[in-house]
């Protein structure tokens, strides 16, 4: 009888933990961009971007951009501008990676 007694509660402490950690992710804060805006970022203050998708804890789509300075400044997701800046980081990342980040344009990308 013991020992079903010790199941019984072992089962009930992995449940209850479970349930504490499925609450917790839920209400986990995310950074969100709130608006975004049509002006263009220069190039040479970008060191990455990663999207935003609306109905993953944000209310709206966005393109994140990281700085050197570490802000973060969010654009629409559809301008012709964002799309080539996502390429230029792309192009400059992949030449980076070859590089082992070798070259000044690659240690503003390291952080």
């Amino acid at each position: 009888m013991a020992s079903t007694m010790d199941s019984a509660k072992i089962l009930f402490s992995v449940l209850f933990l479970y349930v504490c950690y499925q609450v917790t992710q839920g209400q986990m804060v995310m950074d969100c961009c709130l608006e975004v805006s049509k002006k263009e970022i220069p190039q040479r203050i970008v060191t990455g971007y990663q999207p935003q998708v609306r109905g993953q804890g944000c209310s709206i789509d966005a393109m994140v951009f990281n700085t050197r300075k570490g802000r973060k400044l969010c654009a629409p997701a559809g301008p012709a501008w964002v799309t080539n800046l996502m390429k230029h980081m792309d192009k400059l990342i992949k030449m980076c990676d070859d590089t082992n980040f070798k070259g000044k344009h690659c240690k503003k990308l390291m952080s």
